[in-house]
């Protein structure tokens, strides 16, 4: 027992002094390692907001393309319906119904793809803002970890850490005992 505590005479301050070094290098790390992750997982949360986007935009433009081509189909019928009724499908009324929908098909195709660019650029605008979160995010842990190793110089200093080292108690305001 006397080998024991003189040992922790001897050496108690540093390992207390190495413990505390070590608990806040892990901290710091830890701290480091979620900012990185958040950081990481923001990325690849906007990327997908981006590739989604994209995609929305893409797809407004089929829709738009679909649009058109129902109305060439559709006007098609309208003059092949003229035409067997007697109709002739190159003047007066049957201009004015092939008008009219072209006409309706071409405003329904501009407005969907004029929809599609509006989800893009609200997609775009969601992927900045969550890049944005995660740079936060890291910021954040890094002034954690800083805030960690700040926190235990102070309390080494408070402690009298260089009476520590030398196996010396201290009394409160610094003095060895």
């Amino acid at each position: 027992m006397a080998a024991g505590a003189a040992f922790m005479a001897a050496y108690g301050g540093y390992i207390a002094v190495a413990a505390a070094v070590a608990g806040t290098a892990y901290s710091v790390y830890s701290s480091q390692q979620a900012g990185k992750q958040a950081d990481q997982n923001a990325k690849a949360q906007a990327e997908q907001s981006q590739l989604d986007a994209d995609a929305a935009a893409s797809a407004s433009v089929v829709q738009a393309d679909r649009i058109r081509r129902l109305a060439r189909n559709q006007a098609s019928e309208a003059n092949a319906a003229l035409a067997g009724s007697g109709v002739e499908v190159g003047e007066g009324t049957a201009i004015n119904i092939n008008e009219e929908i072209y006409g309706n098909a071409e405003e329904d195709a501009a407005l969907t793809i004029f929809n599609g660019q509006a989800q893009k650029a609200r997609g775009y605008a969601d992927s900045s803002n969550i890049r944005m979160q995660g740079a936060q995010a890291r910021q954040a842990a890094n002034s954690q970890a800083i805030g960690s190793v700040l926190n235990t110089g102070a309390s080494l200093g408070m402690s009298g850490w260089k009476a520590a080292a030398n196996g010396q108690a201290s009394k409160p305001g610094g003095a060895a005992v």
